[in-house]
């Protein structure tokens, strides 16, 4: 389940931005914390697993017909596919009207839900 950022959420969000490359320095994760702010069009949504715990981020912007995916980030333990396909069917049924698109660090994760996706075309 997908739950939109607020500022109580602010130290897990934090914690989750500095498990990606290069964003384990404070300030570079409140510049990226500040940059979400600057926008309505850009949100930050946490992860949460069936037992309520907190274990993934994504940051997204919309752009148009497209919904970027900026930042995708998971506590160690918890970074599996199956959890990325949770985030990206979350962000479908959320956005259905826009197309997802990846940066050069999410694009590889987005492919690999794109691919196991049903074919939609016998539906």
């Amino acid at each position: 389940m997908l739950v939109k950022y607020r500022d109580s959420f602010q130290k897990i969000v934090m914690g989750l931005l500095s498990f990606i490359p290069g964003l384990k320095d404070i300030d570079r994760i409140n510049q990226e914390l500040d940059w979400y702010a600057a926008s309505d069009d850009r949100n930050l949504y946490l992860q949460k697993n069936e037992a309520g715990d907190f274990i993934g981020l994504v940051g997204v912007e919309k752009q148009d017909q497209y919904l970027m995916v900026h930042h995708l980030a998971f506590i160690p333990q918890q970074q599996t596919q199956a959890n990325e396909q949770e985030i990206f069917d979350s962000l479908a049924k959320n956005f259905p009207d826009l197309q997802m698109m990846g940066t050069l660090e999410t694009t590889p994760a987005l492919a690999r839900w794109e691919k196991g996706k049903p074919d939609q075309h016998g539906e």
